[in-house]
């Protein structure tokens, strides 16, 4: 990499996931290929989020293997900036007491609100990011 854009490491890649609250996940199902903004909690390194049962993140509920997530912030006066990757697979959180502790984080209130009973984990299987300097 150049002197301006540089490899973050995988403890620089989870610092950073923590600093915000809005990311994107990628993922197909039978309507195509999907990228859907939500907010997040990263929560002992793991990444969890909150949906509504019958919508269209509702599917990686179910669980999917082949799932993206990630994260980035630019400044454009600075013109540098950072992105963090995930790949990794998805399940419903079953267990009463994860389930409690992960429905607690004030991070996880929906933006767009209305009821989000599901709580969606995704195991990080891969995490990737890199930050760019301004020339």
């Amino acid at each position: 990499m150049t002197d301006h854009l540089r490899t973050l490491t995988e403890h620089e890649c989870i610092e950073l996931l923590s600093t915000t609250t809005v990311g994107r996940v990628a993922f197909v199902n039978a309507a195509g290929l999907q990228l859907i903004p939500l907010n997040f909690a990263m929560i002992d390194s793991e990444i969890y989020f909150r949906t509504a049962t019958d919508s269209i993140l509702d599917d990686l509920a179910d669980g999917m293997d082949d799932v993206a997530f990630g994260v980035d912030h630019h400044s454009e006066s600075s013109r540098d900036g950072w992105n963090v990757t995930v790949k990794g697979a998805t399940s419903r959180v079953s267990d009463p007491a994860l389930y409690a502790h992960v429905m607690s984080w004030s991070r996880l209130h929906p933006w767009a609100g209305g009821q989000r009973g599901v709580v969606i984990h995704l195991r990080v299987t891969s995490i990737e990011g890199r930050r760019v300097h301004g020339a």
